[in-house]
């Protein structure tokens, strides 16, 4: 099968939940190659599940400290994004993995874990979605199928802790930072650009694959979700809201 790869890109929290539906939706309807890309935040943000009631993360410490708030379009808890740290989404149809949910996890996850021992850290998979080193999450990562029978997997790999400001917005202590996130550079003093190499050549192994940039349609409904869909995080009159915390606390999710 034949990919796309989308370079990485640095966008605010509403543009990149955005563009990960608009190429949901392309490559659903066969209009772009399955796609990997890879993405920063700028600002630091904080995204939600799908269905989280937004009120377990604490607001106005995000507006203190102007971190953005999204709600993305896979469940799960509060995932804090540091602007260091990095993210990745795969959309791509489910057959890819033979039908299997389970399959596409561990798969991906793998792609993730091979990166980080070619860094000289050593990480192992637990609870199907969480990446740990020394028992400690360095990696969350949350999915969304089937429609058309496309599959979305997003998630982010935690470069450096931001030991201030992460346990205000998240409403956790320091303590629980401490006890439950890891990160490369408290294993490894690496720069950044080495590890998005590591994570690139590990994404595309054994893929044929081609580089290119958000079609014109991407770009355009992605502009469009951004300030009607994913500017606000109030979810849709009649759903429920579900309490889940941040994924820091709880594991598998």
């Amino acid at each position: 099968m034949n990919w796309r790869l989308i370079e990485q890109e640095t966008h605010n929290a509403a543009m990149n939940m955005a563009i990960d539906h608009a190429i949901y939706e392309s490559v659903a309807n066969e209009r772009e190659l399955p796609t990997i890309r890879f993405y920063k935040w700028q600002p630091s943000s904080i995204s939600i599940g799908a269905y989280q009631n937004p009120k377990e993360i604490n607001l106005d410490a995000c507006k203190k400290h102007n971190i953005g708030v999204v709600r993305r379009m896979t469940g799960g808890r509060a995932v804090f994004h540091d602007k260091a740290d990095f993210t990745y989404s795969v959309i791509a149809p489910i057959r890819v993995f033979n039908y299997s949910i389970e399959n596409a996890y561990k798969e991906i996850c793998s792609w993730i874990i091979n990166a980080l021992s070619d860094l000289g850290i050593n990480a192992s998979l637990e609870n199907k979605n969480d990446i740990v080193v020394d028992g400690k999450k360095i990696s969350g990562n949350a999915a969304k199928a089937m429609d058309k029978g496309i599959y979305l997997q997003h998630g982010t790999l935690i470069y450096d802790i931001d030991f201030e400001v992460m346990p205000k917005v998240l409403n956790i202590t320091k303590d629980i930072v401490n006890e439950k996130v890891t990160s490369i550079l408290q294993h490894k003093k690496i720069i950044q650009e080495k590890v998005y190499n590591a994570l690139k050549n590990n994404f595309t192994a054994n893929k044929d694959f081609k580089t290119e940039q958000l079609s014109k349609f991407e770009l355009m409904r992605a502009n469009d979700l951004a300030k009607t869909k994913y500017s606000t995080i109030v979810l849709p009159i009649g759903t429920l809201v579900k309490n889940k915390g941040a994924c820091y606390i709880e594991r598998g999710s």
